[in-house]
């Protein structure tokens, strides 16, 4: 008696079931507003999201703000690497006046202690100038193929087209 009384009516089931087609086209959206790399610059720029192109004008403005906001990350990411490659350098040299201040008073603990800070100090330098140098490299390859994608966008296509006939 009580499995007729919980069971969901048929009607019920289809009407879940359309439900969750319907949420999950939704999030299907969702996911490909926020995959779209041009949606936050539209929006800051006061664009038309759901334009399909842009005029030359404003495509010009957001490629150019796509350029400056990927510059402005690459750049926060290098100053933090070479941040915190000066405080490594800090580190050593503050280890090396600690040991000139000691002078020949200095004991085989203060010597070892001394060659230990030395040697892990010496290591983090490499890697962060490893990295920064890995950064360096990825930076450029970054900018190019962001100004590829974007000049392959076919919002931003007015760029292209209008450029060469100005000149005409």
């Amino acid at each position: 008696m009580f499995t007729k009384i919980l069971d969901k009516s048929i009607y019920q089931k289809a009407r879940d079931k359309n439900n969750q087609k319907k949420l999950k086209k939704e999030d299907v959206n969702e996911e490909e507003t926020k995959s779209d790399y041009l949606v936050p610059i539209l929006k800051k720029l006061s664009l038309d999201v759901a334009g399909t192109d842009l005029d030359e004008e404003a495509a010009i403005l957001v490629k150019n703000e796509a350029l400056k906001n990927l510059k402005e990350r690459l750049l926060t990411r290098a100053e933090i690497i070479q941040k915190r490659l000066a405080e490594e350098q800090k580190k050593l040299e503050s280890a090396f006046a600690s040991l000139k201040r000691k002078g020949e008073a200095m004991s085989k603990e203060d010597e070892e202690k001394y060659d230990n800070e030395i040697h892990k100090a010496n290591f983090r330098i490499d890697i962060l100038t490893e990295r920064a140098s890995q950064h360096y490299r990825t930076s450029l390859r970054k900018f190019t193929e962001l100004d590829d994608k974007l000049s392959q966008d076919p919002r931003l296509k007015n760029i292209n087209n209008n450029g060469g006939k100005k000149g005409n």
